[in-house]
């Protein structure tokens, strides 16, 4: 029985959520609706937590390969995560002290950790379709 590989199951949930986060953040800031900053808000805690999931299940899958886009893809997606996981923690932390520092700490984030995972998802793209990794023969 073959090996279910997890990471290409799992991967394409953070970087969705991310994107949808930021999508209903500049939504939210164009018409003015505070329903949709709290989407984009859940949203990217729960892209928080699928890119931990997603860095576990690489590891879980094996995926240590000597390839320098391996590493490059390797090393922006712990910067991802570590991005992500930082600026949750200090959102959760001002969330009720400063909502106007919130509001626009939260846009920066989004922007950063957007830019960042599509990055990282560019270099994992090229691991699949350009070297054929996780591809079976």
């Amino acid at each position: 029985m073959p090996h279910l590989h997890l990471h290409p199951l799992i991967v394409h949930f953070p970087i969705a959520l991310f994107i949808t986060a930021l999508g209903a953040e500049i939504l939210s800031l164009i018409f003015k609706k505070n329903t949709l900053h709290k989407v984009a808000y859940c949203n990217y805690f729960f892209g928080i937590l699928g890119a931990i999931t997603a860095v576990l299940s690489a590891w879980r899958d094996n995926m240590f390969l000597k390839h320098p886009v391996f590493y490059t893809h390797r090393n922006l997606a712990y910067i991802t995560l570590i991005v992500a996981s930082i600026s949750g923690a200090i959102l959760l932390l001002i969330k009720r002290k400063s909502p106007k520092a919130l509001r626009i700490l939260f846009f920066f984030s989004l922007l950063t950790v957007v830019t960042l995972v599509s990055i990282t998802a560019f270099y994992g793209g090229k691991l699949v379709y350009e070297y054929g990794v996780g591809v079976e023969e």
